[in-house]
C-alpha cells in the first residue's frame, strides 16, 4: 500500500500544484509588514490567518487537482483493469485522496512554520494554538475527497477546474450571505474567517467536532464512486458504517448547536488574567493583556502623549483598558481597541485620545445642538476637545466654527467648567449644556427692562449713562 501511495505521489499532479500553493503562501505569509498585519502577534489569529488560506486557497486547488488525478484511468481508458484489481473502489479512491493531500499538508506545514515563527518574533508569549490548524487541515481533505469523487464519476476534463472554481464559489458565497457559523450550510463547511485578539480563544470542542465531521464526511465520500459504478468492486457496506456514523453524529452536533452569544459560534471569551499589564504617566494610564506585554513600552509612551495633549481637561476617560478587559468602572474608562500585536507609539496614541471622550449610553438618540449648526453634541464636544490637545478639529459649517471660536475665546476656567458640565450630559444622555456666551445672552435677555445683567447702574458695561 505504501509503494503504491508513493508511486500515485510521484505520478500524480498534486506535487506542482502542492509546490504553487507554498511559493503563493510565503509570499503571503513572509511578506505582511508586522506593524500593519492584524494577524502577526496574536497566535489565535495566526492560526485562523492559516486556516483561511488553506479552505480558500489550498482547497480548491487541491480538489482540482485530485479531480484530474482520479479522471486518468477514464482518460487513458483503463477502467477495467482498475476494476479488476486486488484493490477494492474505495482503496484506490482513498491511494488517490492520500496522494494528494500528501503534498499539500507539507505545505501546509511549511506555511505554518512561517507564520508561526513570525509571530513568535512579535510575541512575548510561546502559545501556539492548534485546534484552527486541524479544523483547516480536515477542510481541505473534504474538499479533495469530492474532487476525487467528481473525477471518478464524470469522465470530462473540464471537471477538475470547474471542481475548484465551484468550491471557491461556493466559499465566497458563503462569506457574502454573512453566515454567523450556525445551521446549514454554515456549520458544515466551516470556513472560520473572524477576528480574534486576545479578547478570543477558539472553542476547542466545537472546532474538533467540526474537524471529525469534515475527515469523517471526506471519507463516506470517497466511497460513493465505488457505490455508484464499479459493482464489481463495491465498497463493504460493514466498512462503512464506522465513517457515515461519526459523520452523522458530528454533523447533528454542529447543526443544533446555538451558542449563547451569536457572534462566537467558533470562540468563547478569554478569561480575565489576575492582574492585566499597566502604565501610569500623569494622569493618564493604559491597562493590556498580559500576553501583550511586549506592546507595555508602546502604550507607555503614547500614555505620556496622552497625558501631555489633555493636560487638566476636565470630565475625560483617562484610564484604558485594552478590549476585552473588564474594568472595575467602565463609565469613566475608556476601551483601547488594538487593532495590530505590532501596533505603533502613533496609532496607539490616536486610540487613546479617541478613548478619552465620554459615551453615550447604548441605545441613547444623542440631543442635538442647536448652537453649533444642529450637530449632535458629541460632535462640539470632541472639537473643544481637539483644540485644547492642539489637534484639529473636523470642519462641520461656518456655523459651527464660529461656535468653536466664540467659545476659545472664553478664559481657560469657564471652558472647564463647561466641558465637565458636558460630559456628565452625554454620559447621561442629556442636551448638552448652553455654550458660555449663548448662557451670557440668555441672562442678558432675561434681566429686567432698562437693566442690564452686568451692570449695577443700569448700562450694559457699567459706564455713566
Amino acid at each position: 500500500m505504501i509503494r503504491v501511495l508513493w508511486t500515485e505521489m510521484r505520478r500524480g499532479e498534486s506535487r506542482w500544484v502542492a509546490a504553487v500553493i507554498a511559493a503563493v503562501g510565503l509570499w503571503h505569509f513572509a511578506g505582511d509588514d508586522a506593524a500593519t498585519s492584524d494577524w502577526v502577534g496574536w497566535w489565535a489569529q495566526t492560526a485562523v490567518e492559516v486556516q483561511v488560506f488553506a479552505v480558500m486557497v489550498m482547497g480548491p486547488m487541491t480538489a482540482a487537482a485530485a479531480a484530474w488525478t482520479a479522471g486518468r484511468v477514464h482518460r487513458f481508458r483503463t477502467v477495467a483493469w482498475a476494476e479488476a484489481t486486488a484493490r477494492g473502489a474505495w482503496s484506490q479512491a482513498v491511494v488517490v485522496w492520500a496522494s494528494a493531500m500528501a503534498w499539500t499538508v507539507a505545505a501546509y506545514a511549511l506555511l505554518v512554520a512561517v507564520a508561526f515563527g513570525r509571530t513568535a518574533e512579535v510575541s512575548a508569549v510561546t502559545a501556539p494554538v492548534w485546534t484552527p490548524l486541524l479544523l483547516g487541515a480536515s477542510v481541505v481533505g473534504l474538499q479533495a475527497a469530492v474532487g476525487v469523487a467528481v473525477g471518478s464519476l464524470v469522465p470530462s476534463r473540464i471537471v477538475a477546474p470547474l471542481v475548484g472554481i465551484g468550491w471557491y464559489g461556493c466559499l465566497v458565497a458563503l462569506a457574502l450571505t454573512g453566515a454567523d457559523g450556525t445551521g446549514f450550510p454554515s456549520a458544515l463547511l466551516p470556513a472560520i474567517d473572524e477576528h480574534w485578539d486576545m479578547s478570543f480563544q477558539p472553542r476547542a470542542e466545537r472546532l474538533l467536532t467540526a474537524t471529525a465531521w469534515c475527515l469523517s464526511a471526506g471519507l463516506s465520500v470517497l466511497a460513493l464512486p465505488g457505490l455508484l459504478r464499479r459493482r464489481a468492486t463495491r465498497p463493504r457496506v460493514a466498512l462503512l458504517l464506522a465513517p457515515v456514523l461519526v459523520a452523522a453524529v458530528s454533523a447533528g452536533l454542529l447543526l443544533t448547536y446555538r451558542p449563547a452569544e451569536p457572534e462566537l459560534a467558533w470562540a468563547v471569551r478569554t478569561p480575565q488574567p489576575e492582574r492585566p499589564v499597566c502604565t501610569t504617566s500623569g494622569r493618564t494610564t493604559a491597562c493590556l493583556w498580559p500576553e501583550d506585554r511586549h506592546l507595555l513600552p508602546v502604550a507607555r509612551g503614547a500614555a505620556k502623549a496622552v497625558d501631555a495633549a489633555l493636560g487638566s481637561v476636565p470630565g475625560l476617560n483617562r484610564t484604558f483598558y485594552e478590549r476585552g478587559l473588564r474594568p472595575e468602572d467602565p463609565a469613566t474608562t475608556g476601551e483601547l481597541p488594538v487593532m495590530s500585536a505590532g501596533t505603533g507609539q502613533q496609532d496607539m496614541t490616536e486610540q487613546m485620545m479617541s478613548a478619552s471622550l465620554p459615551l453615550p449610553p447604548s441605545g441613547c438618540d444623542v440631543p442635538l445642538m442647536k448652537q453649533a449648526g444642529g450637530y449632535p453634541g458629541t460632535f462640539f464636544f470632541e472639537a473643544v476637545v481637539r483644540g485644547r490637545a492642539g489637534a484639529p478639529a473636523p470642519y462641520w459649517g461656518d456655523e459651527f466654527d464660529a461656535a468653536l471660536g466664540r467659545f476659545s475665546a472664553t478664559p481657560r476656567a469657564t471652558q472647564d467648567g463647561w466641558i465637565e458640565t458636558a460630559a456628565e450630559a452625554i454620559r447621561a444622555c442629556r442636551p448638552m449644556p448652553l455654550l458660555p456666551q449663548a448662557a451670557a445672552a440668555r441672562q442678558d435677555a432675561e434681566a429686567p427692562h432698562g437693566t442690564a445683567a452686568g451692570s449695577a447702574d443700569g448700562t450694559a458695561d457699567g459706564s455713566a449713562p
